[in-house]
């Protein structure tokens, strides 16, 4: 870093250190700074009003970006927690500029309304108070930008920040062969093929959207919500009264932001075989056709694509609709209930625990209970061929009971807001693995039902959910250090001589 850059201010901060997470804030608006520009541009003919506001906020967003890039320099290997606070604070930065466009355009009213709906967008998940036929053009666009935007620094977080940070665990493989051959051989060069590949399958599914005579701006904002996994429609009943054609392409492009990043890389370079051979992709697909096989024998009725329009949405945990499955049997919605649970596969668009982890939770019980009958029994867990050590089944572990965890406070929080246990449990669990539809709102993703503190409650499971919880852990770590070091403060001022 240079004198001129040190001497230069601080405009997120001291250049001196943390310039990890200012730069990630950077990154992150100036991003939004493009995408509220562009949006303000395209809208400027439907409504002006709303495109001055989004005009003045991305102008706004993109001068503090730019700044704060020429401002700090990037550090080669920083610190896991550093990793972390990063994506986390560009998380929350971004929902702050959102929140303040959704009250000035007036598109919502109240601040906490905006806040949830912010949320919602960045993280992913399928919920809103708003009704698209309502919303100006460029307002629309804007909600559909904020679920790409939150699908892109989900993927940067599990695809290129957190293996190269945890060195490579086994949920987030980092590949093998030459640097030309792996997805990310480095930081830069991963962060640019993974958002070439995302940036080109929006394209695509914005084509085949168009192809089927959606209209221009229904196309748009579904391809952004639709491979981002976010689900956010710009019709109230999401594709309940889209045809058959559109249907399809959402199916095809559901299952596909479902897939592993690493897997899709495997695929364009022609290494078929590996990507064929993958067991998460196998059992991605297996879980896929099991509750289309399940919806299409227990729901009367119900067409063989519209049970797999409904099952890639949940095993991708999208939350796009085309029926209205919260009346489906009990035997169907708990299998669309696991499905939503185990999410997507591990570096994909999607969320929930994982393909990968749930695979791994099995093997880990299974070998418990060997244990349990034979104490001297040598068993050895296995993934992809190769052994797992006790120290990578021992972090697997540790993650999934703070998945589960999460899960059950956020039921337990949303029982004591007056909702019912069963959609409480559906709700928390929709949200953390950023599905969002549930018992609790409707399947077209209406969280009018949901009161504002119950809203509220949800925005933390929202960024566990999205950026994986190991943020949201930091977060809860630096608080109890906060707590800890003014209960010494306390002591020492009340009782000075202990």
């Amino acid at each position: 870093m240079t004198r001129h850059a040190a001497s230069e201010g601080a405009l997120l901060g001291a250049a001196s250190r943390d310039s990890f997470s200012r730069l990630a804030i950077a990154d992150g608006l100036v991003r939004l700074g493009t995408a509220s520009v562009l949006a303000s541009a395209i809208g400027a003919s439907d409504d002006w009003a709303d495109a001055a506001v989004l005009g003045l906020t991305g102008v706004s967003a993109l001068a503090l970006g730019l700044a704060g890039r020429r401002t700090f320099v990037r550090r080669r290997q920083p610190a896991t927690a550093r990793v972390l606070s990063g994506m986390a604070s560009t998380w929350a930065i971004m929902v702050l500029f959102g929140t303040a466009t959704y009250v000035f355009s007036g598109a919502i009213s109240t601040v906490d309304g905006a806040l949830f709906e912010s949320a919602a967008g960045f993280s992913t998940v399928a919920l809103t108070t708003l009704d698209p036929s309502e919303l100006s053009l460029s307002v629309a666009l804007f909600r559909g930008a904020t679920q790409w935007l939150g699908g892109l620094l989900g993927l940067t977080a599990v695809v290129v920040a957190l293996p190269r940070a945890m060195r490579g665990l086994v949920q987030t493989p980092k590949g093998e062969g030459g640097s030309a051959d792996r997805l990310v051989p480095t930081t830069r060069v991963g962060s640019q093929r993974v958002f070439r590949l995302y940036a080109g399958l929006t394209t695509a599914c914005f084509v085949g959207y168009a192809a089927t005579g959606m209209p221009l701006r229904g196309a748009a904002i579904h391809a952004m919500t639709t491979v981002s996994t976010g689900g956010f429609s710009d019709n109230a009943d999401s594709f309940a009264t889209e045809g058959g054609p559109a249907r399809v392409v959402a199916t095809f492009f559901m299952i596909v932001a479902g897939m592993s990043f690493f897997a899709l890389f495997w695929l364009l370079r022609g290494n078929h075989r590996r990507f064929l051979a993958s067991p998460e992709l196998r059992l991605y697909v297996a879980i896929i056709a099991s509750v289309t096989t399940m919806l299409v024998l227990d729901v009367e009725g119900l067409s063989v694509g519209d049970a797999l329009f409904t099952a890639a949405s949940a095993s991708s945990t999208t939350g796009h609709a085309v029926v209205d499955w919260t009346l489906f049997p009990a035997a169907s919605l708990a299998l669309l209930l696991v499905a939503v649970a185990t999410g997507a596969m591990g570096a994909s668009a999607g969320s929930g625990l994982r393909v990968v982890r749930a695979w791994m939770l099995v093997l880990f019980a299974g070998r418990e209970l060997r244990r349990q009958l034979d104490p001297n029994a040598v068993i050895v867990v296995k993934h992809a061929n190769r052994p797992l050590s006790d120290a990578e089944l021992d972090h697997l572990t540790g993650y999934q009971i703070a998945h589960f965890g999460l899960c059950a406070v956020g039921s337990f929080l949303l029982a004591v807001t007056g909702a019912e246990i069963l959609d409480a449990i559906w709700g928390a669990i929709s949200v953390l693995s950023t599905s969002g539809p549930s018992l609790a709102t409707t399947a077209f993703g209406d969280a009018g039902g949901i009161d504002r503190v119950g809203r509220l409650v949800l925005i933390p499971g929202m960024l566990a959910g999205r950026l994986s919880i190991l943020p949201l852990l930091l977060a809860v770590a630096s608080l109890l250090q906060v707590k800890d070091l003014a209960t010494r403060q306390v002591r020492r001022f009340v009782w000075p001589d202990q």
